[in-house]
């Protein structure tokens, strides 16, 4: 990838995903109040959001490499609408809180998985910094929802006991 249009473009659609990963979670935090955890994901997943925009400069300045091994742009888009999609089921009621513990454990482990942010590097320590504390939160995310989502489901399943 060398069109510098091209590659702002990119760092723009990560930025839009993380805002629609910020907006599922707000859209969970209405629906399942008494789960705090949907608020402060959204809150997390809005800094992740404004990181990624603070380093579209950097990407002008040229200090930042891109290699297109694990970075699919389709890939991103089918998610953003994926993501609107189940906004958009929570907003009608459509979702119960195990299914929206799966979909956001699922998120966020596919964005591991799929080396979402491997596809940047950069000599700048600022840069390597916010793309290492994205990656960070991203793993503390994907383990803070397979606790709630277990302690749910254990919780669940000692009520149906009785």
């Amino acid at each position: 990838m060398t069109d510098l249009a091209e590659k702002m473009d990119v760092i723009e659609l990560m930025t839009r995903h993380e805002e629609a990963i910020a907006e599922l979670y707000s859209a969970y935090a209405e629906k399942f109040p008494e789960c705090d955890i949907w608020s402060y994901l959204y809150g997390e997943e809005v800094k992740h959001a404004e990181w990624l925009r603070s380093i579209l400069n950097n990407v002008f300045e040229g200090s930042i490499s891109f290699s297109d091994m694990h970075f699919s742009e389709k890939g991103i888009k089918i998610s953003i609408k994926n993501l609107q999609k189940n906004m958009e089921k929570a907003s009608e009621g459509l979702v119960d809180l195990e299914e929206a513990f799966n979909i956001a454990y699922n998120l966020e482990n596919s964005l591991i998985e799929d080396h979402y942010l491997d596809y940047f590097s950069s000599d700048n320590e600022g840069i390597m910094k916010v793309l290492k504390e994205l990656k960070s939160d991203t793993v503390a995310h994907r383990n803070l929802l397979k606790e709630k989502r277990e302690a749910y489901i254990a919780e669940k399943r000692s009520k149906n006991q009785y």
